[in-house]
């Protein structure tokens, strides 16, 4: 016999005695890793450990890969109809698997995010052109000057302001000097409208001589940051003349991930350290949340509050934040302080323990909520406070397909059930849990996608299985098989229990 012919000769014969062995001690009820019960009693199944959509009452080999088939382990069945698998301790020892209690604990997270240091919108102001005329001197002639209120800016002269001292002037005289009358409140009022100050009218009445050159002053505190005239220029009614911006205040726009703003509430504290100031931490407050999502960055920019008294901050300048916020009962941001207290709507910087006025623009001080009304439905207050103990499991325990969340749950040594679980949002390294496990229950922390992985051989509902797969399946469905996460059992066509009618591989 030629030796070309014998060699695979043996090789076949080899490669069947190991499927025999393998597919008898299958049959006998080997265990895999997770097959630790004994075979099903009303009906045997068998499947391929590679494709476990695989299902046939005889052995055999799957149609798929050639594996020879191996008897699914059978599992329990819970009172309440939860389904459950049973591992023996070597299969545990062999997973490494490994538990632990689900807890109460104070979940908090330090939100980090970067910012940019820019003028507090509300403290902004322009110095205005109310007449035509022209500047014959600039007292402020370039940006970044710090004025107060009252300082001189400019000398204009103007026609018009030269007509309204006239006006006055004949008032008085029409008045036998007296300085009061309609005609010369009228024309004071006229004066005032265009720009000059109460003392620039009395000692026009008291001098009575026309200036035909006219001092404008600040009506702010603040620094020129912008200057749009020029000294023998000519400018119109309307002109803004200077702008102005109190840097006593200033607000730093944090730009916050579309997915971090659970964690962002009004009221929180925040620190800000800037590279251009080593060693110093400033504190802000977060008093507003924009509603517009930036469709480049997928970011929310946020606006925080910061005191800068000694100017230290620069509109311009770069910083990095951090935002601590506690979890409350509800899976959210925990309440800050604030709530109870009354603010401004136009300024939300302003906080106070008692109804009043706004300070800044004098409209009547809101109380704000200390619960949203849907929340405070379901939450208790008292639970909704920052610090609460929360129901939490470790990162590690939690499997996620994308739809669902489950956690497999140790009922008695090596008995597990699979849970699918509510969660909150993550906390440094663990899940909020809102529902799906009690207190005390033991979560698999290690070893929970190989206990997944028996699940899904014997055909049990698991992550990508919900509704099982061994419900009616007895064979493998061609190119119709349920994908992961379908709901339905995976319907199948009867193959033949050995290799008959099999694909060739």
């Amino acid at each position: 016999m030629n030796k070309k012919r014998i060699v695979p000769a043996i090789v076949v014969v080899v490669a069947a005695v190991g499927g025999y062995l393998l597919g008898l001690s299958a049959h006998k009820g080997a265990p895999a890793l997770g097959s630790a019960a004994p075979p099903l009693a009303a009906e045997q199944v068998y499947t391929c450990s590679m494709h476990p959509q695989v299902r046939q009452d005889r052995p055999g080999r799957c149609p798929i890969c050639g594996m020879p088939l191996i008897l699914a382990a059978a599992a329990e069945t819970g009172s309440g109809g939860e389904h459950m698998l049973q591992l023996s301790e070597h299969a545990l020892a062999m997973a490494s698997v490994e538990t632990t209690p689900v807890t109460r604990r104070e979940l908090a997270r330090a939100l980090r995010a970067v910012g940019k240091v820019e003028y507090n919108e509300s403290s902004l102001a322009t110095v205005t052109a109310r007449v035509d005329g022209y500047a014959e001197r600039l007292f402020v002639n370039f940006t970044g000057v710090e004025i107060k209120a009252g300082d001189h800016l400019a000398e204009v002269y103007s026609p018009e302001l030269l007509v309204a001292q006239q006006e006055l002037l004949i008032a008085l005289q029409s008045g036998t000097g007296e300085r009061v009358g309609p005609l010369v409140e009228t024309a004071r009022l006229k004066l005032q409208r265009w720009g000059l100050t109460e003392e620039q009218i009395a000692e026009l009445v008291t001098n009575k001589k026309i200036t035909d050159r006219v001092t404008l002053y600040s009506p702010i505190q603040g620094t020129v940051i912008e200057k749009s005239i020029l000294q023998n220029s000519a400018f119109k009614a309307g002109d803004a003349l200077y702008r102005v911006a109190n840097l006593d205040t200033v607000w730093v726009y944090l730009d916050i991930y579309e997915y971090d703003l659970a964690w962002v509430r009004y009221g929180q504290r925040v620190d800000l350290v800037a590279e251009a100031l080593p060693g110093r931490v400033f504190g802000g407050l977060v008093t507003f949340v924009q509603p517009i999502v930036s469709e480049e960055t997928r970011t929310v920019r946020v606006p925080v509050h910061v005191e800068n008294k000694e100017h230290a901050l620069k509109p311009g300048m770069f910083v990095s934040a951090v935002i601590r916020a506690a979890l409350a009962g509800d899976g959210r941001a925990a309440p800050t302080g604030v709530e109870g207290k009354f603010s401004c709507p136009m300024h939300p910087q302003v906080l106070r323990d008692e109804p009043g006025d706004c300070p800044i623009c004098g409209m009547r001080l809101e109380q704000i909520p200390t619960l949203e009304p849907a929340v405070a439905e379901q939450v208790d207050h008292a639970e909704h406070a920052a610090g609460t103990l929360l129901l939490a499991v470790p990162l590690t325990a939690v499997l996620d397909s994308g739809t669902r969340r489950i956690v497999y749950v140790e009922k008695s040594r090596g008995l597990f059930e699979p849970r699918e679980v509510d969660l909150g949002p993550r906390t440094g390294g663990f899940f909020p849990v809102l529902d799906g496990v009690a207190e005390g229950e033991q979560v698999v922390t290690r070893g929970g996608f190989l206990i997944d992985s028996q699940f899904q051989i014997t055909g049990l509902p698991s992550l990508f299985y919900p509704g099982g797969l061994r419900a009616g399946s007895k064979g493998h469905q061609h190119g119709g098989a349920s994908g992961p996460g379908s709901r339905d059992a995976a319907p199948s066509t009867t193959t033949p229990p050995s290799g008959e009618g099999q694909h060739e591989h």
